[in-house]
This record gives structure tokens, C-alpha cells and sequence, in this order.
């Protein structure tokens, strides 16, 4: 028992382990009509993201971020990306989000995602 708990210790540790659950944004799928097809956006409240198109391609080059940081006081978003691809977003600011809609700028756009059904 102490070998698994020494175990689960070491390899937490090797990840920043985050909590975002007190924001009512993570957790759930948001989704919009963008230029071609549906956008699917989401935040884990572990720190996962991942922003997608209905076809399953991913938006913004978001396959190549692994999650998230989010700073309330500034309501700025960062992702964490394993490489940035030039003329990628990689801080979106929250300006808004209620039980039904989320209000991202990415860069000088504004996107409005609604909550999925």
C-alpha cells in the first residue's frame, strides 16, 4: 500500500496538477457555427482543452496545445501548446459566460459559443 501511494506521489508530481471546477465555463461542451461547420470548444476543469469542428478537425491548430492555464483576476486563458505554429492564438479573454453562453476574443474576434445540448 505505502509502495502505491509513493507511486501516485512521484507521478502527480510530474504533472501541475490544476483545479479550475469553481468556473462554470469548465466542464462543459460549448458549441458554434463557425465559417464551414459546427465548433466544438471545451475546458476541462483539469486544464484539458481541446477546440475542434464538427468534421473532427482541430480549429486554431489546437492539436498541438496539451491544456490550459486560466488567470480569473485577468480572465485571460493561455494555452499551453507543444509548438506554435505562426499566426496561432494561444491567449483567448473570457468576456463573458453565464449557464448559456460563452464569449471568447481570440485575437480581435469574438466568438459566442452556447452551452451543447
Amino acid at each position: 500500500m505505502v509502495l502505491i501511494t509513493v507511486f501516485t506521489l512521484v507521478f502527480a508530481g510530474c504533472k501541475d496538477m490544476v483545479d479550475y471546477s469553481q468556473y462554470s465555463f469548465t466542464d462543459v461542451t460549448w458549441t458554434r457555427q463557425g465559417e464551414h461547420d459546427e465548433e466544438t470548444i471545451r475546458f476541462g476543469s483539469d486544464g484539458s482543452f481541446n477546440y475542434s469542428c464538427a468534421c473532427g478537425n482541430p480549429v486554431n491548430d489546437a492539436d498541438v496545445c496539451e491544456g490550459y492555464t486560466y488567470d480569473d483576476e485577468t480572465k485571460t486563458i493561455t494555452l499551453t501548446c507543444i509548438e506554435e505554429i505562426e499566426g496561432m492564438i494561444t491567449t483567448i479573454t473570457v468576456e463573458k459566460y453565464d449557464d448559456t453562453s460563452l464569449h471568447l476574443k481570440f485575437g480581435d474576434e469574438t466568438r459566442v459559443f452556447t452551452k451543447a445540448e
